[in-house]
């Protein structure tokens, strides 16, 4: 439904949708295009669930800022703070999710 123009100035993955353009103007343009989608296609959303016009978001574990990402500093304490895996599947979980963020490790 977004897919004439994702990676353009829109990402959507699963219900998380981020709409991104240098013009305040052309934002607010696109918002609207966007929301008129969902709403064309019938898809319900909970407004106050979401952000608009901001500068920095949480995205799906990220933080987001212009020109820069980050990794959420609770992801890093969830790391931390993993209980001891007690199976081969624990393990896997663990290193699964440390891998997700394995470009913010310093080498």
């Amino acid at each position: 439904m977004l897919g004439e123009h994702l990676d353009e100035f829109v990402i959507v993955y699963l219900n998380n949708i981020i709409i991104y353009l240098n013009s305040k103007k052309e934002h607010k343009e696109y918002v609207k295009w966007v929301l008129q989608r969902l709403y064309n296609e019938e898809i319900l959303i909970a407004i106050k669930k979401y952000e608009f016009h901001t500068m920095k978001t949480d995205f799906v574990g990220f933080i987001i800022e212009l020109r820069y990402i980050s990794i959420d500093l609770k992801k890093i304490e969830a790391i931390v703070n993993w209980q001891d895996p007690e199976n081969v599947t624990g393990l896997r979980l663990f290193l699964g999710f440390c891998n997700y963020y394995r470009r913010f490790i310093v080498k």
